[in-house]
């Protein structure tokens, strides 16, 4: 078993609840194993409401939402605030809401997840889950799906609430939530019906991009991406590239640099695999995208892409589709 993470004793307590609401052990074992089972009970949760319905990701949500008693609050501008506090500190005397004014401009915080203090057992919004929108709406819909993660696997308690930001988004139980997040956003059963064939050539963004209109319009095209790779029979990786320094902040060291997300199994066991930092080459198509804005698809070497020590990638074909948005370049490799 794969030993990864040293935590807090706060964070230990919570995962060792975790394991216990979902009858998966008696403690948390800091394994590999024991996060599949734990991904698999709270599959397992959700399996009931994907049946029968459209094969649509936001109706999946509602679903959830429904069944697990949880009420999505989106905050796009101070009136959407405004309105939240009335109706949940004025009207319901929720005390606690009163966290979301004084962090809801925080660029880092994405969301946040209560449980009202003073709501009836069958109150369909006994938890909230209230989405900061006020900066961006691209993490919107995978938010939505980890605060879920948050209410299914998590045992009922007051300490509340939860935030979903930059800092403690690496810890390992905000790792584990978007696992679970991810099992669920791309629920197999659903997207699979509009996958088709495309799977079975090297992917696009294009391709990523017709699947997301149709399964879940208010999804990124990078959610979207990492949530079909697993689903490719080529060896395929996600990647994003922006302009960034190594970690010791040298501004000699500043390039377009990688940054690894999701990939296949297949992936894994062909030992395709891009590092964190890795310099974009300047003879890739994605530095060509990077520079001229043109999304790319071409064949190409993969010894040209190197580590600052020299290592080069192993001496085979590779296909790269590439696509600049902003100041980022999102990457799909496949071999």
């Amino acid at each position: 078993m794969e030993n990864r993470y040293n935590v807090t004793i706060e964070d230990g307590l919570r995962l060792d609840a975790i394991v216990k609401n979902l009858n998966v052990g008696k403690e948390w074992s800091n394994c590999v194993e024991q996060d599949k089972e734990i991904i698999d009970a709270c599959v397992k949760m959700v399996r009931p409401f994907a049946i029968g319905i459209k094969p649509k990701g936001e109706i999946f949500a509602n679903e959830i939402a429904e069944s697990f008693q949880v009420k999505v609050e989106e905050l796009r501008n101070d009136q959407d605030l405004e309105t939240f506090e009335s109706r949940y500190l004025k009207q319901k005397k929720e005390i606690g809401f009163t966290q979301v004014r004084k962090e809801i401009h925080k660029p880092n915080i994405d969301a946040w997840l209560f449980q009202r203090m003073h709501a009836a057992s069958d109150d369909n919004d006994r938890w909230v889950a209230v989405l900061n929108l006020t900066h961006t709406e691209y993490r919107a819909y995978w938010n939505r799906f980890h605060e879920f993660a948050h209410r299914i696997a998590e045992p009922p308690q007051l300490v509340l609430p939860y935030r979903r930001d930059e800092i403690i988004r690496t810890n390992p139980i905000e790792r584990l939530m978007d696992k679970i997040a991810g099992n669920l956003a791309f629920y197999p059963d659903l997207l699979r019906h509009h996958l088709r064939g495309s799977i079975k050539n090297n992917l696009t963004f294009d391709i990523v991009n017709s699947i997301r209109e149709n399964f879940a319009p208010t999804a990124s095209l990078l959610s979207t991406a990492n949530g079909i790779v697993k689903f490719c029979t080529h060896p395929t990786l996600i990647f994003i590239a922006e302009m960034r320094m190594k970690m010791d902040n040298r501004p000699e060291t500043l390039a377009l640099r990688v940054i690894p997300q999701a990939r296949n199994q297949a992936a894994s066991e062909s030992n395709l695999c891009l590092f964190k930092n890795m310099r974009v080459p300047l003879e890739s198509c994605v530095y060509n995208t990077f520079q001229t804005g043109n999304t790319c698809f071409d064949i190409e070497n993969a010894k040209i892409w190197r580590t600052s020590d020299g290592k080069s990638l192993p001496d085979y074909n590779v296909f790269i589709s590439a696509i600049r948005l902003d100041n980022r370049i999102y990457g799909i490799i496949s071999k």
